[in-house]
């Protein structure tokens, strides 16, 4: 499995000015991963992911450079 660096921001009405959060995923986002390691489950037909354990719905932005 190869794994990259993704920047996620928690989908909220004031996302674009949240910090940005680094989670780790699969090469071409099959999985992406928190940084307690807890993976999240993809909202199909959307760029969104959700962490099942709290509810929170993150927004995949781009791979982090």
């Amino acid at each position: 499995m190869h794994m990259k660096p993704v920047k996620v921001y928690k989908m909220n009405k004031d996302f674009k000015i949240s910090p940005k959060l680094i989670y780790m995923g699969e090469y071409n986002l099959m999985n992406v991963y928190d940084s307690l390691q807890e993976k999240l489950t993809r909202i199909m037909g959307t760029y969104q992911w959700i962490l099942n354990s709290t509810g929170e719905v993150f927004f995949y932005s781009r791979r982090a450079s």
